[in-house]
């Protein structure tokens, strides 16, 4: 009942400000600067400092990518891996890895075609890391897939990738030939044609459920930090240091 009240608080404390305020208030406490462009910095703030530990939920962040496309893989490699390692087990990060980015769908006689914007080997790789991420789920699909995208997403590669991850690299390989996988990849279509607002090129962030350009440049170039700053709670030990530079396995 305490934190409806503050909640209350806020919303009627910045009255005058809503209406320059693109985002909704379920939001606004999400991020300092979505707080500081709602005019709630101080109302946030106190809200937060009533909080108890147990009460911070863990940052909410989404990634929608394609496989083959070099800034994904890139981001991955040098900003998101580095982030996971030092903070993927303190329970502040809730991650989500939608990987069909600009691709087209079209469906025959029940089945879904692909066309992907690096061609068929992209389509391939998208399917592979879907097939991942149905079967094991975060975090244990995550490592799998950032090997993957550092030696390249082929079946081949998948295979090696799985040795080394503790992944069955058969179950995978039968799901890219099913009706299943198809369907798989078919609901991350409709997960990146959900985005709201629709994105406009790859890799594409939602912090907390919201994109904006200054959300995406802030979490490209520092994902880390976004993340640590964002959260609510007390910090884990990884916030307190830099990542290290992205190793071969």
């Amino acid at each position: 009942m305490r934190t409806g009240l503050y909640t209350l608080a806020i919303i009627l404390a910045t009255t005058a400000v809503i209406n320059a305020c693109k985002f909704p208030p379920s939001v606004w406490c999400s991020s300092p600067d979505i707080a500081k462009s709602c005019g709630v910095e101080k109302q946030c703030s106190f809200w937060q400092s009533k909080k108890g530990v147990t009460d911070a939920p863990p940052v909410q962040l989404e990634l929608y990518y394609e496989s083959l496309c070099p800034d994904c893989r890139q981001y991955i490699q040098n900003q998101l891996w580095p982030t996971w390692q030092k903070i993927g087990d303190s329970g502040i990060l809730n991650l989500t890895l939608v990987p069909y980015g600009n691709a087209q769908e079209q469906q025959y006689g029940g089945q879904w075609y692909f066309t992907c914007q690096h061609g068929a080997a992209e389509c391939l790789g998208n399917l592979i890391e879907t097939c991942a991420l149905n079967f094991y789920a975060m975090p244990k699909a995550f490592p799998f897939i950032y090997c993957l995208e550092y030696y390249g997403p082929t079946l081949t590669n998948a295979e090696y990738c799985a040795s080394l991850h503790s992944v069955d690299y058969s179950k995978i390989e039968t799901c890219t030939q099913s009706k299943a996988g198809n369907e798989m990849e078919h609901q991350m279509a409709v997960k990146t044609d959900a985005l709201n607002p629709p994105h406009q090129y790859v890799p594409w962030l939602v912090l907390n459920g919201v994109h904006t350009e200054q959300i995406q440049n802030e979490v490209t170039s520092n994902t880390l930090g976004v993340v640590c700053d964002t959260y609510t709670g007390p910090k884990p030990a990884g916030c307190t240091t830099l990542p290290k530079a992205c190793s071969r396995e």
